[in-house]
């Protein structure tokens, strides 16, 4: 296995375990209060498109080539490093 499906499969690991993290803030909104519940919902669904590019970056550096797939990685690092403070940052406003 080369360098470039190591870094692919490890990215997938973190975005879906981030998936499962907002999917359990999901249900942890649903047993909130009314008032609260929307906010709470509101806040997740707004992660929706940061988490929905993470995954489109992660298809475009599976199909690149060897050559250009060093070139996608700043970009998949930034979107990683985006999605997961927004995560954060709910998980944060939960506690």
């Amino acid at each position: 296995m080369d360098k470039k499906e190591d870094y692919r499969e490890h990215l997938e690991a973190q975005l879906k375990a981030l998936s499962a993290q907002l999917e359990a803030l999901k249900a942890k909104a649903g047993q909130a209060a009314a008032d609260l519940k929307v906010k709470y919902h509101e806040q997740i669904e707004a992660l929706r498109p940061q988490q929905e590019a993470a995954w489109q970056k992660l298809q475009e550096l599976t199909a690149a080539s060897a050559a250009t797939w060093q070139k996608l990685k700043p970009e998949m690092e930034k979107a990683w490093q985006e999605l997961r403070n927004a995560v954060e940052s709910v998980r944060e406003k939960f506690k």
